[in-house]
This record gives structure tokens, C-alpha cells and sequence, in this order.
């Protein structure tokens, strides 16, 4: 019998990441972004008045605030976003959505919810929530350490 090699579950998941982006990159190319500008839209896209904090985005995406700063000067220059005042505070700085970028929201939801739908049809809801389960545990663990 020949001894199966078993892969750790973090590698996977990194592989999985890898290719996830990898195919997330390639549908943002089509729109003349990247896969992180995406993701950015989509998650102002979805904050009242798309708008949201740049300390908002760095928590969302997972991101440090130098990567932040450089990603949101990047999608300015591209007219993607801009940086208002917070009406609550005149020293803060938000970022909004420009209407360039509102104007590819609606392709990119599509997207989102195709690709997630197509990948949950491959899969039990019982092997679903175990994954998600196993997901946050590591999400979870990661922020412990």
C-alpha cells in the first residue's frame, strides 16, 4: 500500500488563496483594475454613502496602513476613490467612492455573487459550515498570536 502524503491544512489554504486571487486578478483586469481595488470597491460600495475610513478598509481587508495609504493614492490618481473631510471631525479623512468606480459596483457584485454561488453549488451546506468553521478558528488564531 502506498503511503498517501498528507498536506497540511494551512498550506491548502494558502494554495487556495493563491489561486482564488489569482482568478479574482483576472476578472479585475477585464475591468482595468486590480484584484485589491476590487475589493476595495466592493467593500465601499456596500458602507453608507460609500464611504468609509481608511483605518475601515485596513481592517476589512487585512492590510497594514502603509499598504493602505499607497493602495488608496493609487486608486485616487485612477479617479476610483477620493479622500472628503469626516463631518465629525475635520482632521479626518475619508474615503468615497468617485463615480468612475460606482459605475463597475454592479459588475463586480455579479461577479462576487456568481463565483461564490458556483463554488457553494459544489458542496454539501453541512461541508460548507465546516469549512467556514475551520476558516475562523485559523482567522481567529492568527490574531491571537
Amino acid at each position: 500500500m502506498k503511503n498517501i502524503k498528507i498536506k497540511p491544512i494551512k498550506m491548502l489554504i494558502k494554495q487556495a488563496n493563491v489561486a482564488a486571487n489569482n482568478e479574482r486578478s483576472r476578472f479585475a483586469k477585464k475591468l482595468g483594475i486590480t484584484g485589491t481595488q476590487m475589493s476595495v470597491i466592493d467593500y465601499l460600495s456596500d458602507q453608507d454613502q460609500n464611504t468609509a475610513s481608511q483605518h475601515m478598509i485596513e481592517k476589512e481587508l487585512d492590510i497594514r496602513r502603509s499598504t493602505t495609504t499607497v493602495l488608496v493614492q493609487g486608486m485616487e490618481k485612477r479617479q476610483l476613490v477620493e479622500r472628503i473631510d469626516d463631518p465629525s471631525d475635520k482632521r479626518k479623512k475619508l474615503v468615497q467612492l468617485t463615480p468612475k468606480a460606482a459605475k463597475l459596483v454592479s459588475q463586480i457584485k455579479a461577479y462576487v455573487k456568481s463565483d461564490d454561488q458556483s463554488l457553494r453549488k459544489q458542496f454539501s451546506s453541512e461541508e460548507i459550515a465546516a469549512v467556514e468553521k475551520v476558516l475562523e478558528f485559523i482567522r481567529k488564531e492568527g490574531k491571537n498570536a
